[in-house]
């Protein structure tokens, strides 16, 4: 690295929001605005190898922030969804974990809200039993508590109103009466979904008691 004066400052042609600093005819450095901003870098200043250093640190920081920024905004994430994503794109742990806090405490991410909305959506819109809920929400990196704290408002009602959604998707592949071999079916699907054995005894019941025969 080179110490001195900045000499010049120049605009990236294609990116508005980046600014080159020289040294006589020599790069040092290229930064977003915001980091120009933040260190008040401008021609004439006096820099050292420590402060270059600084810089290119800040910058990187500022870069996988951008790139979290950018994830989030596609659709709701976890922390470790964030922090994942950020070391594929070459980050360091450390690095990561930075911004993800960075992004809790700006308001950006939030695990139990994103575990609460998880669960509402998956009962709504693709029934779920609460152990299945429960293996998604360890998957995408929820941790037991936050993931018990949103399960806490999931019913008997809730489950229930889940396996039938699953089952009459199911009946429309049948004519007519259901035999014993398809009803049986039924339940073992709701079985391997993890349904507790209360609700797929009911929803026997119920299937039972819309048969035709």
């Amino acid at each position: 690295m080179k110490s001195g004066k900045i000499t010049a400052v120049h605009r990236d042609v294609k990116n508005k929001h980046r600014y080159h600093f020289y040294i006589g005819d020599e790069l040092i450095f290229s930064v977003h605005e915001d980091i120009l901003v933040k260190y008040q870098l401008a021609k004439g200043m006096e820099i050292d190898d420590g402060f270059v250093r600084e810089i290119l640190l800040a910058e990187e920081e500022h870069r996988a922030f951008l790139l979290a920024l950018r994830y989030l905004g596609i659709r709701p994430r976890t922390s470790r969804q964030v922090i994942t994503y950020l070391q594929e794109k070459g980050f360091p742990q450390e690095a990561a974990e930075n911004i993800v806090n960075r992004c809790k405490q700006m308001g950006y991410l939030d695990d139990q809200a994103f575990a609460k909305q998880w669960v509402s959506e998956r009962l709504r819109l693709k029934p779920r039993s609460p152990m299945m809920l429960r293996m998604e929400l360890k998957q995408r990196g929820i941790d037991k508590e936050t993931a018990e704290g949103a399960m806490s408002t999931v019913t008997r009602d809730d489950e229930l109103a889940a396996a039938r959604g699953l089952v009459q998707k199911k009946l429309r592949r049948f004519k007519g009466r259901l035999d014993w071999n398809e009803e049986q079916k039924i339940l073992a699907m709701l079985y391997r979904k993890g349904f507790s054995q209360s609700v797929i005894q009911e929803i026997r019941r119920e299937l039972k008691e819309s048969d035709p025969g």
